[in-house]
């Protein structure tokens, strides 16, 4: 029998034993923690794992960005109270009231060419409305087909390959109220008809430089020649045009069972065959010039100047078809993507998400354009371009990966409004 607590500290009593043995446990915990850390220690000495260094990002430009953007995005949203060109412009002037740019920084942000070269191009086709030839184009296709089959197929070949070269937008503008009417006098449905042409005008116009402000704003940042570029995605949107007809015939399989159309009268269509020439002459002169690598943005302005002096047309009918609104929102994209530079997010993100998007070109192929698709359906096709514009110096193959932005921006979803969208 152990003697009851002494009072002292000693090994006799079973008290004091097990106060003994607590404290050397206890030490024992602390020296085996110590020797644990110190073990870590060397450790993370011998192998030093290295963590990348992200640089600091500036949240006041950030923020401004982010906030201009999500306008941008929910435009529709808004109505006509602050659409996306405004929301731009107020984010461009935010920059500069800011301090983030100097007005003349904000000046240097803009690239003019890519301004010009539209500019230029805008003439020429406001050129071509006034003419009336893309409406004898779409009578003259109207009254050639001899099915529903038939006319389905020539709006998806005659539209998309006339976006390629006409901008999207104008062809969409101007073959809707044709197609209505055609179905109209024809006592076709509609809906057809009208997806095909969107859907159509969407794809044909990946294949050139002239096709949409995306491919433009590509095209003169790229330095692709007008052949290399049409080259590359050409063949891939002309077999899009024949899936995109195969689809749309697979889905309207009963409106467009294989019946003769019925006789409808004749539509007029008026065409200035004194102007109609003269445009002629000068689109061709621009694909020459253009074969033979001279720069884009001179050939555009310089034709435009030379129609605008040949063609005979009241100035004021010129300046109303020209989208003024789509440059100022060039102009302002320009000015906010130089801010969200300068608050570092953009070495931020190539540092952060670089490994995401490098490996082999299947791999890039997929990465980069189902990031850009995404981004196209958010904030539409030119914000999301310019957004990718400063990453794609990162990339081995520049080139290519411009490539795949032209064609996954411009293949994004096709979304209903009361007006086109200037992209």
């Amino acid at each position: 029998m152990l003697p009851s607590h002494c009072g002292r500290r000693c090994s006799r009593c079973q008290p004091c034993r097990h106060s003994a043995n607590s404290l050397y446990s206890s030490q024992g915990a602390l020296v085996r923690r110590l020797a644990d850390r110190a073990h870590l220690r060397a450790a993370r000495a011998f192998v030093r794992l290295p963590i990348p260094h992200l640089p600091p990002i500036h949240w006041l430009p950030a923020t401004i960005f982010l906030v201009t953007y999500l306008l941008i995005a929910v435009e529709s949203n808004l109505g006509s109270y602050l659409d996306r060109t405004a929301a731009a412009f107020c984010g461009a002037v935010a920059m500069v009231l800011a301090h983030v740019l100097t007005l003349d920084q904000a000046y240097q942000a803009i690239d003019w060419n890519t301004i010009i070269f539209l500019l230029g191009m805008m003439i020429l086709v406001a050129h071509f409305l006034v003419s009336g030839f893309f409406d004898w184009i779409a009578v003259e296709v109207a009254g050639l087909a001899r099915s529903r089959m038939q006319l389905l197929a020539l709006l998806v070949f005659t539209s998309g390959i006339l976006s390629a070269f006409f901008v999207n937008d104008t062809i969409c503008l101007i073959f809707t109220p044709i197609v209505l009417a055609v179905t109209e006098r024809l006592r076709l449905p509609a809906q057809p008809f009208v997806i095909a042409l969107a859907t159509s005008a969407n794809v044909g116009s990946t294949m050139s430089v002239t096709g949409n402000p995306q491919n433009a704003l590509i095209g003169v940042s790229a330095k692709f020649s007008f052949l290399g570029f049409l080259g590359h995605l050409a063949p891939v949107a002309l077999v899009c045009l024949g899936l995109n007809f195969l689809l749309l015939a697979l889905i309207f399989r009963r409106d467009l069972r294989h019946a003769p159309l019925a006789a409808g009268a004749p539509m007029p269509a008026s065409v200035d065959r004194t102007l109609l020439p003269k445009c002629l002459f000068a689109a061709s002169l621009v694909v020459v010039l253009w074969i033979f690598n001279f720069s884009f943005p001179l050939v555009a302005i310089s034709v435009g100047a030379l129609i605008l002096l040949i063609g005979r047309v009241k100035s004021a009918f010129i300046h109303e078809r020209i989208d003024w609104t789509l440059l100022l929102f060039f102009a302002a994209l320009f000015v906010l993507i130089r801010g969200f530079e300068a608050s570092g997010a953009t070495d931020y993100a190539i540092q952060r998400f670089e490994p995401w998007f490098h490996g082999g070109q299947v791999s890039q192929l997929f990465a980069l354009g189902g990031t850009m698709l995404v981004l196209s359906n958010l904030v539409s096709n030119v914000p999301a371009v310019l957004l990718f514009r400063p990453l794609v110096g990162s990339f081995s193959h520049s080139h290519f990966v411009w490539l795949v932005l032209a064609a996954t921006s411009t293949w994004r979803a096709t979304r209903p409004r009361s007006a086109p969208s200037p992209t």
